[in-house]
């Protein structure tokens, strides 16, 4: 014996089942999600910049040596 479930999505931030126009199961999810983002979104450009200036410094040390 199958048991079907009601069609749904998941909450793009805990998992949690909701229905397929929501993305998120409660406005905590939302804002916790967004935080996350905005913290990844810092996390790759501070990546970037260090890395472009170690970059920078290789090629600096490669052309005075």
């Amino acid at each position: 014996m199958s048991t079907r479930l009601p069609e749904h999505d998941h909450c793009r931030f805990c998992g949690d089942p909701v229905p397929f126009e929501q993305a998120y199961c409660k406005e905590e999810c939302y804002w916790n999600d967004q935080a996350k983002m905005k913290k990844e979104k810092k996390n790759n450009l501070i990546f970037i910049l260090v890395t472009a200036a170690s970059v920078a410094a290789i090629m600096a040390a490669s052309i005075l040596l």
